[in-house]
Parts: C-alpha cells; structure tokens; sequence
C-alpha cells in the first residue's frame, strides 16, 4: 500500500488501505506499506525501495490505482525501473471529467518543454504557411 497523508486527512492513504484490506481477510503478514509519499512518483519510487528491502521482483507485479491515473502511473513506474502494469478501478461517472482534465494537465505539466517547442514548432510552421 503506497500513500502519505495529505493536509486533509486523517491518517496517511496507505494506512487506510491496509486497515481495510485486513479487515476484508487480507493477513498483515501479506502487506507492506509506504505512509510516506506525496505523489505518484514518491509513490513507485518509495514502492520500489520496499520491493527491494524484501527481496521481491521488481519485473513483476501489478499496481492500482483509479482508471483514469494508470497511464500517468505507468509511466512513473518505469522511470524508476518497475517493470509493471497497472489495473485501473472504476471512477465516478460525476468525477471523471474532472479527473481527466486535471491528468491531461499533469501530462502538459510534466513534458511542459517538448510542448513548448512543438507549439513555436507549428506558429512556424503556420507562420510560414501564411507568409507564402
């Protein structure tokens, strides 16, 4: 279980998850915990620290997270070397234009160079289009 607590929270993420997955028959013995990430790259990155310290593969495995994250996730997994996949669960219906709008922001964001330089890239283009 990986999360840390936000300013808004009672308890970090991940301890909410482990209390519920023991209380759903998951044996404590079965979960490790990460209650100290911020965002979803401390989240691999600190995922990736415990699946070393307790000699688990780190070429297998599968993450969860909310349906419309897992493309984000992904990525950040492999930048911090898990070879893994994701599993996506279902979003509110209510939520998930927001949710969306707010990952595609997060994508623009973290590649804010490349889309720089492929916006100047088409005003060129365009521009020199136009001129002749």
């Amino acid at each position: 279980m990986s999360g840390g607590q936000g300013s808004d929270e009672k308890l970090p993420e991940s301890v909410a998850m482990k209390a519920y997955a023991i209380k759903n028959g998951v044996p404590e013995s079965d979960i490790l915990v990460d209650d100290q990430s911020k965002n979803t790259y401390q989240n691999m990155l600190f995922s990736k620290q415990i699946i070393i310290d307790n000699g688990l593969d780190l070429q297998k495995g599968i993450f969860t997270t909310n349906d419309y994250h897992v493309f984000r996730a992904a990525g950040f997994a492999r930048l911090v070397g898990l070879n893994i996949d994701g599993i996506g669960s279902k979003t509110s219906k209510y939520f998930l234009p927001n949710a969306l709008i707010r990952e595609y922001i997060a994508i623009l964001v973290k590649h804010k160079k490349f889309h720089f330089c492929a916006v100047i890239l088409i005003i060129i283009i365009n521009s020199l289009i136009f001129i002749t």
